[in-house]
């Protein structure tokens, strides 16, 4: 079978470079395809390590004179980057001082403590921490033992359905949760530069908030709403005390979890009011992550810096240089100016629901960060053909990305599945009336939305 990968990655690009150029299927467009093609099919199967695969695509892009070393390494020049740096290291102060887990286990107190309320307490705990940890992957390290202790102090057998509920909304809540923070997943700075490099208009972190945050909350609570009515568990379970007594096993807030809690302050003010001081988000979280090494503050040192987990720089980095090449070789254009004809003369609620479809389907055979990367270039394009404002449009497909069926399909989901306490047939129950209402939320809530802030 690993075999069969190896051949189809290097067969498939080599017939690519074989196709009859034209005018507009230029060796550059080739070159690109051919190459983006085994990057995104090494990463979907993994026969090398998806990090390795995201290092050698630019490689190849100046190798194959497909971009140069200044446009296939670009990404590091932008502030995506340094988000990612930032938020990995914010990332691991909420863990190491204890704050992420008392955030959590107070939201599910103050939510209630009821079965209802512990899913809407860890859903909650998850959009709080959303905003300050980039990566999806860094966030679910922080829910899933959360998520899992719970299950463990309420006796929840594995894979039943008190256990697979109680995972799934330690999930929801970072996955649905995320899409309403300019900082909530790396791939939407990303996609936010692509969008801006062709329009050349920046979307600041308080204006992406103001147009997908309370949609975002609202779809995170249908999600949760699912979870309620689809695996309600056979018994009641009021188990607050519990809840207390795991609560109260974390004591008073320590010195360390109190400047954490100042920081996190001091970075959300810094977030929110960009558009007054007009610092970009990364700059702010950079800051912050400086500040956690201060004398006096003594957060962070080199030691705990050494051992942070820096991989997922360089698969930002890989993934971006998809979109940014994409551009320069002109590819970008071509895909669009293929994919045109499909939406010539469709309205813009039709456009949005088309597009969020295609995000749904990329899913099945792209990771959404490869997805993201080397759509939002060419949508954007689209958007701009048919005089339509590509911002919701890219919203629409984002919201399609977030759409799975099968666990392989987004790796945040895959990560929380492997621990074995959620049952297919539960996920199933979930996920399916969720994508289906997904659409729906598109045409009933979030364009109404959209066209009353004047985006459409």
């Amino acid at each position: 079978m690993n075999l069969l990968k190896w051949i189809i990655s290097i067969l498939v690009p080599v017939i690519i470079f074989m196709v009859p150029g034209s005018e507009t299927f230029t060796p550059a467009v080739k070159g690109f395809l051919a190459l983006t093609f085994w990057g995104v099919f090494c990463m979907a199967t993994e026969i090398i390590p998806s990090t390795l695969a995201a290092l050698m695509l630019p490689v190849f892009y100046i190798l194959f004179k497909v971009a140069t070393p200044a446009q296939a390494f670009a990404p590091w020049t932008s502030t995506v980057i340094w988000i990612a740096v930032g938020g990995i290291i914010i990332a691991n102060i909420l863990m190491t001082s204890g704050l992420a887990k008392r955030i959590a286990y107070f939201t599910i107190l103050k939510s209630g403590g009821s079965f209802a309320g512990i899913l809407i307490g860890l859903a909650i705990a998850g959009i709080v921490i959303n905003p300050f940890v980039p990566s999806v992957m860094g966030k679910l390290a922080i829910m899933v033992p959360i998520a899992i202790g719970v299950c463990q102090a309420l006796s929840l057998e594995a894979k039943s359905k008190g256990a697979s509920a109680v995972m799934l909304a330690a999930f929801i809540g970072i996955a649905s949760g995320r899409l309403g923070f300019y900082t909530g997943d790396g791939g939407i700075p990303m996609m936010m530069k692509i969008v801006e490099g062709i329009t050349k208009n920046s979307v600041s972190w308080t204006e992406y908030a103001y147009h997908n945050l309370l949609l975002s909350v609202l779809f995170t609570a249908i999600s949760i709403g699912i979870i309620i009515v689809a695996l309600k568990p056979e018994k009641p379970m009021e188990k607050k005390d519990v809840i207390v007594e795991k609560y109260k096993e974390l004591g008073a807030m320590t010195s360390s979890e109190k400047k954490v809690a100042v920081l996190l302050g001091i970075t959300i003010l810094g977030l929110v009011t960009d558009s007054i001081h007009k610092i970009d988000p990364a700059w702010i979280f950079m800051i912050i992550a400086l500040i956690t090494f201060l004398p006096g503050i003594n957060l962070m040192n080199d030691e705990r810096l050494g051992k942070l987990n820096y991989k997922i720089l360089f698969f930002i980095s890989g993934c971006m240089a998809i979109g940014t090449v994409a551009g320069a070789s002109g590819a970008g254009k071509w895909m669009a100016n293929l994919l045109f004809p499909l939406l010539s003369g469709a309205s813009p609620l039709q456009t949005s629901l088309t597009v969020w479809f295609f995000g749904v389907f990329l899913n099945f055979c792209l990771t959404p960060l490869a997805a993201m990367a080397s759509f939002t270039g060419p949508l954007t394009e689209i958007s701009i053909q048919a005089g339509i404002n590509p911002l919701p449009i890219i919203y629409s497909f984002l919201q399609g990305l977030d759409q799975y069926l099968l666990p392989y399909e987004f790796a945040g989901l895959l990560f929380v599945y492997s621990y074995g306490y959620i049952s297919m047939k539960s996920l199933v129950k979930v996920i399916g009336p969720r994508m289906i209402l997904s659409g729906l939320f598109i045409a009933a809530i979030a364009y109404p939305y959209w066209k009353i802030i004047g985006l459409f």
